[in-house]
């Protein structure tokens, strides 16, 4: 726990600004050009699809908007305070030079995760889409 305490107070040192959202707040929406990547300092963040489907949380010590950034695409997914949050926001320069600077092999690490992130949301949502679709096939079945 010692090391979780140290990163996260040489995080808060580190100069970035702070940000609060309250419950139910957007973050940002699908398709919106990045400008941050996010770190979570307290509370949670909602994952959402572009048809509405929540396809994960983010918790406290955890990153997202960061393959946007690194790769400067609009965003896949939109994030939603699931409850009040402060949020340290990672200028998308400063998360990309970091990346850049990095060693090849966390580079291929960071890049391999992000294409398995991006396609397992891909996946969640077509699963979203098909349990919503037999679903309403049962309603219709049950109301004859």
């Amino acid at each position: 726990m010692n090391n979780i305490d140290t990163t996260i107070k040489n995080i808060t040192n580190s100069g970035l600004e702070q940000i609060t959202f309250k419950k139910g707040d957007k973050i940002y929406e699908f398709n919106e050009k990045p400008k941050f990547a996010y770190y979570v300092y307290t509370g949670e963040i909602n994952i959402i699809s572009p048809d509405g489907y929540k396809l994960g949380k983010v918790q406290e010590g955890e990153l997202f908007g960061e393959i946007s950034s690194l790769f400067d695409k609009e965003h896949s997914v939109s994030a939603e305070a699931a409850s009040d949050c402060r949020l340290l926001i990672i200028e998308k320069n400063l998360f990309f030079n970091k990346v850049q600077h990095a060693d090849p092999l966390l580079k291929a690490i960071v890049r391999t995760l992000t294409l398995r992130l991006h396609d397992m949301n891909e996946k969640a949502e077509k699963i979203w889409k098909e349990l919503h679709f037999l679903s309403s096939i049962k309603k219709d079945i049950d109301k004859k």
